[in-house]
């Protein structure tokens, strides 16, 4: 027999090292050759299957994931998935959490169909099932969300919940439609019902109706709020594209708010009007960014003790008393932990009753906003700054009609001088004088006598007209940046045009 393989090996090679043709022998020897050694590799690969499926087995019996602790593994779960608890970008409103789509890898709903014990671990994390997020672009969503806010509601156990509900523009034409807005708004209505029942375990609420006026009510109304209100609410987000003031989501939203005196922060983007301000001793942010009347933030900054930061529009038309009524022997309100104030759309009245009564020692950030039209309150100003000693790093003054000379006195103050590190200024409709440009001018100098007047100021904007302004901006910049001395830069050449007027004068290059 080995005779005979070395043989036919032996022909074999001797017919590969020509082009002669197999005798009817050599095939047939060659044909049975060929089946003996497919089946042995045939035989071959099935053990090496065999072979590698036992490897696998063995090495999913030592996989460390196996020995990973259920809490080490819940923790894996949360950094993977990354519930966002509060929305801080408006694009996340846009997307909804936890996600059910299977080609979401990172879902909640696919770790929990990988295996029993991922399984037991996600439905036994409730941090994973807290935090929703229901975007509704079609009538339908609320019976698509049913399914997965009750799972929701199941799974997180008794945590905290950090709900987002928005109504959004969809992008299917037959939903964009005017008739089809009025069933959107309910479709969310229905999800804000089911969520309800466990208002006790609200954390953080973002309400989001990106909808313009609807033509018609919605059948369905806001939902009752319950006797004991929300008593573990911390932060409150609400918009609406809704212009009038007195609209059924509105007065919702103020009836939720008298119910949760125990607010961190509040941020109302929409028209604010008749706020009766709770007891809010924990509010630490407050911002009405679509409009508030005086007489109403006044009230939370009387009810407010510790709040640190204050954003208010006062775009609001002027209807009755929108001021706060003081008496002569009223003292000023001090807010010692206030750091950030800012004020738009202010108009005279607002602007000096705000400067009157209000007192902030800890006031890092200033910006106010109003109408160049009004005068400008120097004395009380002056009188702010001087009874406040705060220790400003940022102030703004837009379309305010105090001069550049009393600018500059401001910027003398002890607490502003060495202290201020951005300073803004709207100066679109009056030229900047040459001796702001010069007083905000860095001196490059030796001696500390001549030390600069703001030497902490790294940062300042002008809105200007560039048509009259830009080349003395030129100038003001190069000069912070360069010392003429010894860095002369070129400036623009000095064109005359049509009546002899240096271009220097009126534009830049």
């Amino acid at each position: 027999m080995i005779m005979q393989e070395i043989s036919i090996e032996s022909r074999f090679r001797s017919l590969l090292q020509s082009n002669e043709p197999p005798s009817p022998l050599d095939a047939l020897a060659a044909s049975e050759v060929l089946k003996v050694r497919l089946a042995q590799m045939s035989e071959l690969e099935r053990q090496l299957a065999k072979l590698q499926a036992e490897a696998q087995m063995c090495n999913t019996i030592l996989s460390g994931i196996r020995k990973l602790p259920p809490e080490l593994l819940a923790d894996i779960f949360l950094q993977l998935v990354a519930p966002d608890q509060e929305r801080y970008y408006r694009l996340s409103i846009y997307s909804s959490y936890p996600k059910a789509d299977p080609s979401q890898q990172a879902s909640v709903i696919v770790l929990s169909h990988v295996c029993r014990k991922w399984r037991s671990v996600a439905l036994s994390t409730p941090q994973l099932w807290s935090t929703i997020s229901v975007p509704h672009r079609t009538p339908l969503a609320s019976s698509l969300y049913d399914g997965l806010v009750k799972m929701c509601i199941k799974h997180s156990r008794v945590s905290p919940l950090y709900i987002t509900l928005s109504v959004l523009s969809s992008s299917n034409a037959a939903f964009r439609s005017a008739s089809a807005k009025g069933p959107r708004y309910s479709a969310a209505l229905e999800t804000l019902n089911k969520f309800m029942p466990e208002i006790t375990r609200w954390r953080y609420f973002h309400f989001d109706l990106l909808l313009r006026q609807l033509n018609s009510p919605p059948d369905q109304i806001l939902p009752t709020l319950p006797p004991d209100g929300a008593p573990d609410l911390r932060k409150v987000y609400f918009r609406m594209h809704f212009e009038q003031l007195e609209c059924p989501e509105t007065r919702w939203m103020l009836e939720l708010l008298r119910a949760s005196p125990n607010l961190r922060h509040i941020t109302f983007s929409a028209p604010l009007s008749n706020l009766v301000a709770a007891p809010w001793v924990h509010l630490q942010h407050f911002y009405a960014r679509g409009g508030i009347r005086l007489r109403d933030l006044f009230l939370v900054f009387g009810g407010c003790p510790v709040l640190e930061s204050c954003e208010a529009s006062f775009e609001l038309a002027e209807e009755g008393p929108s001021l706060p009524t003081f008496r002569d022997s009223d003292s000023a309100i001090v807010l010692a932990h206030l750091r950030v104030l800012e004020f738009t759309h202010l108009r005279h009245a607002e602007l000096t009753t705000v400067l009157q009564w209000l007192t902030l020692p800890s006031l890092r950030v200033l910006v106010l906003a109003g109408h160049v039209s009004d005068s400008w309150p120097d004395e009380l100003f002056r009188s702010f700054l001087t009874r406040s000693a705060c220790k400003l790093h940022t102030l703004s003054l837009s379309r305010l009609a105090h001069t550049d000379a009393e600018l500059m006195d401001y910027l003398r103050f002890p607490n502003i001088q060495d202290t201020l590190e951005v300073l803004v200024l709207d100066k679109w409709t009056t030229p900047i004088s040459s001796d702001l440009l010069d007083f905000l001018t860095f001196k490059f100098t030796e001696s500390p006598a001549d030390s600069p007047v703001l030497p902490k100021l790294n940062d300042v904007t002008f809105a200007i007209n560039a048509l009259f302004q830009a080349v003395h901006l030129r100038k003001f910049f190069l000069s912070r940046w360069y010392e003429r001395d010894r860095n002369q830069a070129p400036f623009p050449v000095a064109v005359v045009i049509q009546g002899g007027t240096d271009l220097n004068e009126h534009t830049s290059q």
